[in-house]
């Protein structure tokens, strides 16, 4: 027994609030620094830009919003419990993505309403990349995973989206800080951008972190360069800063 899943990304609160300030914030062109740079704090952290840009803050709900602008480009920053972390990896796709809630589903039976008690109950034995012979469980497809459902095994059919498969990602940790930097492999269509928390500033009443997105889009490969090179200066803000 086989099945194919295919998946549409939630979308994100970070990067509406993005498009609608870099949308009607700022424009992107083309304009050489004159090599001078310059700190700005942004919640706990501190980043190093060309001297051009400024800070402006913006009226947020439940969060501190802005954007950092400057003649060729700007970022739009949300600094907050709710902050996203932009696109999972494939990895962390493969470990947390909604093609795992969508197994259930698919032994649900008409007429019974289900919740935590009742909810069908499926085993992810394996996951293995896929391989050509893979086309006959879903033609394609980039993992398959073996289940098992009571005493039924099956096959299932993962597609990475194609969002992940377009961004590239560097994961690290500096400081006891999580660093999350995504950046398209095509400037102008995807985001580019940095997630940054405390590792040990978990929240249990909100159940999050207090954390930092930031990002532009729409960029030529030189833009980009410049935002890689400011996310590579983030820090956290040292109480004599």
């Amino acid at each position: 027994m086989c099945y194919a899943i295919a998946t549409n990304q939630q979308t994100k609160r970070l990067l509406t609030i993005l498009v609608t300030i870099l949308l009607f914030g700022c424009g992107h062109t083309e304009k050489k620094s004159d090599g001078k740079w310059k700190t700005i704090e942004v919640g706990y952290y501190l980043f190093d830009f060309p001297a051009d840009f400024e800070l402006v803050p913006e009226k947020g709900i439940d969060s501190y919003v802005g954007m950092i602008k400057g003649d060729s480009m700007c970022f739009g920053f949300d600094f907050g419990y709710y902050s996203s972390d932009f696109e999972p990896t494939a990895q962390e796709y493969l470990d947390n993505g909604f093609w795992r809630n969508e197994l259930s589903y698919r032994f649900m039976k008409e007429g019974i309403t289900y919740d935590q008690r009742n909810t069908p109950k499926v085993d992810i034995m394996s996951i293995r990349p896929a391989t050509i012979q893979d086309s006959t469980i879903g033609k394609g497809c980039d993992y398959v995973a073996k289940c098992k459902h009571d005493q039924t095994e099956f096959d299932i059919a993962i597609y990475i989206p194609d969002e992940i498969k377009q961004t590239n990602y560097s994961i690290d940790t500096v400081d006891y800080q999580y660093r999350k930097i995504v950046w398209s492999k095509d400037p102008r269509k995807g985001t580019t951008g940095i997630y940054i928390r405390d590792m040990n500033g978990f929240n249990e009443s909100i159940n999050g972190y207090l954390a930092l997105s930031m990002a532009t889009f729409n960029l030529t490969s030189k833009q980009q360069e410049t935002a890689l090179k400011i996310f590579k200066t983030g820090r956290v803000k040292n109480q004599s800063e």
